[in-house]
């Protein structure tokens, strides 16, 4: 038995002691679930006889958290007023549930999100979903649910729930792209002003102009890769500059740009991509291991390498990769001084 599935254990046996009164009698099952990019995670759900549908929290980050020396008292009460919280959040959604039916009710809290299109084949099977062409990525949708001003929930878009919507998917992403750019507008920093200067956003006209990465998000950092959806920003970035840029996705919540003319070709960006998502990023929020330019003449947005070059270039990196044990972790901006 792992480490992990020890903990598993624990948390199964022993979290009923932390919850109140009336889950005494509950069962603790433990549960295996795909959430973004494929990425299977454990969790526990926690069931009172006769109840079909419960909360779940996720143990995975509780895991890394709580180190053997942290007492089993102050893990098992953590997971348990998490659980509690989570459960609360659960009940009530399902009061929002049929308002959820009518779109008209609920078409300003839809958002777009950008993830992986080959990392997510399994989980997004029955999602309505939309190409980024030139890219490999894709489109989805989320509802988000408020309480009191502040998100307590959300909740992917079904193709069933798309359906009752009697709504087709170009129709679904102009009205969650809207939202998405209102709600959570574009903002651009220097990688240098975050460290050194606060993080006072960017006009357009400033990109580009001292070497550099540059961080497009959204002001809540939450799934901000989708900025680069927004209509007529990257052309404008490039009209701004009067210059081609690469993207690199950073993570599901944020992509890096940098000029075209930087020093360096798309073959190495791509390998110190790769190198970052492999060591620093969490599975679960790698947006992709390719990097994207943008044309503006063409206006238009392509994958930096081939296919074919990608290949060859993870397969170079196979290779060596034991040269790479035992290096202590850089960050993207210290490769990128290299």
């Amino acid at each position: 038995m792992t480490g992990f599935e020890k903990f598993q254990q624990k948390v199964k046996d022993g979290i009923l002691a932390y919850m109140p009164e009336e889950y005494r009698d509950a069962t603790v099952e433990i549960i295996h679930a795909k959430r973004n990019n494929d990425q299977e995670q454990v969790g526990i759900m926690i069931k009172s006889e006769g109840q079909e549908v419960a909360a779940r929290i996720y143990l995975d980050e509780y895991y890394a958290r709580f180190p053997d020396w942290v007492s089993d008292e102050t893990m098992l009460k953590t997971i348990a007023g998490d659980y509690l919280e989570n459960d609360l959040k659960r009940k009530w959604v399902e009061t929002v549930k049929e308002s959820v039916k009518d779109f008209d009710s609920i078409k300003g809290n839809i958002r777009v999100q950008v993830v992986n299109r080959d990392m997510n084949r399994e989980s997004l099977q029955n999602c309505p979903k939309k190409e980024v062409e030139g890219t490999d990525l894709l489109a989805v949708f989320r509802i988000l649910f408020f309480e009191q001003g502040k998100e307590c929930a959300n909740a992917l878009v079904t193709d069933a729930l798309m359906e009752t919507w009697g709504m087709d998917v170009e129709s679904l992403y102009e009205t969650a792209l809207n939202n998405t750019a209102a709600q959570a507008p574009a903002r651009i920093n220097s990688m240098m002003s975050v460290f050194f200067d606060g993080e006072e956003p960017l006009e357009l006209e400033e990109v580009f102009r001292e070497e550099g990465l540059y961080i497009l998000s959204n002001p809540q950092k939450d799934y901000g890769a989708a900025t680069m959806l927004y209509p007529g920003l990257l052309q404008s970035i490039a009209e701004s500059t009067q210059s081609g840029f690469y993207i690199l996705p950073s993570s599901i919540h944020e992509v890096l740009l940098i000029k075209e003319d930087n020093g360096m070709d798309a073959k190495e960006l791509q390998s110190i991509v790769m190198d970052i998502n492999q060591r620093e990023v969490l599975p679960q929020e790698v947006l992709s291991n390719q990097v994207y330019f943008y044309n503006g003449k063409e206006q238009k947005i392509s994958l930096a390498l081939s296919p074919e070059e990608t290949r060859e270039l993870a397969g170079n990196r196979e290779m060596v990769s034991a040269g790479y044990e035992g290096m202590e972790t850089e960050s993207m901006e210290e490769e990128m001084e290299r």
